[in-house]
């Protein structure tokens, strides 16, 4: 008898490891912050942006940070969409995406799946990312003349529902109407979500550099 309530409760108590690891991967780590990498660059409202690979210059521009293997950009994506077809014409929005060797159908299958009939960028390095600031995804960057008018999340959560917090929409509103960069709440700027695939590889080589004696 003891035997099977040992039994019953070392299977219990595996299922409820197992439940609580997948809402752990699926859920919980995505609301909390995004861990800051070290060499992050700060960047703030105003400041001038320079990648000689890419000319930014004279235009309104909305940067899309996107990551095929991260549930939140995935999630994400019909907002994204949603903005790309309410200010196409007044805004030139870009996807970013970090792709490698390993995953070089990333950017076809972003095109064959969305469609959205815009330029993507491929950023295997980060470069794009680190100048910007950004560090996780899904992240929006609002230039406007080269200048960074909006940087943060899309919404408070990730599946983009609080009409009165959307931060990426209402920075875009502000941009084709003239008018100053929103005063949004530090919760639109905390990043939340999935690393970037540059951070991740950054964490993995620092880690692996500590058994290298």
């Amino acid at each position: 008898m003891k035997f099977k309530i040992v039994l019953f409760s070392g299977i219990l108590l595996f299922f409820l490891g197992v439940i609580s690891f997948i809402f752990w991967q699926q859920e919980l780590k995505y609301i909390q912050p995004t861990p800051k990498p070290a060499n992050l660059v700060k960047i703030e409202i105003g400041d001038s942006i320079s990648i000689p690979e890419f000319d930014f210059t004279s235009q309104k521009i909305f940067i899309h940070f996107y990551n095929y293997s991260c549930p939140c950009s995935r999630f994400n994506i019909k907002e994204f969409q949603s903005l790309v077809r309410k200010y196409s014409g007044q805004v030139n929005f870009i996807a970013v995406l970090q792709t490698t060797k390993e995953d070089e159908g990333a950017v076809k299958e972003f095109k064959e799946k969305y469609n959205l009939g815009i330029p993507i960028l491929e950023d295997p390095k980060g470069k794009i990312a680190k100048t910007l600031g950004v560090y996780s995804t899904p992240q929006a960057v609002v230039l406007d003349e080269n200048k960074i008018f909006y940087k943060g999340n899309y919404n408070k959560a990730r599946f983009c529902l609080s009409s009165n917090t959307k931060f990426a929409d209402l920075a875009l509103n502000a941009l084709v109407n003239q008018h100053e960069p929103p005063e949004f709440p530090e919760l639109a700027t905390i990043a939340y979500g999935c690393e970037l695939p540059s951070n991740s590889l950054q964490t993995d080589s620092k880690i692996i550099s500590l058994f290298n004696f």
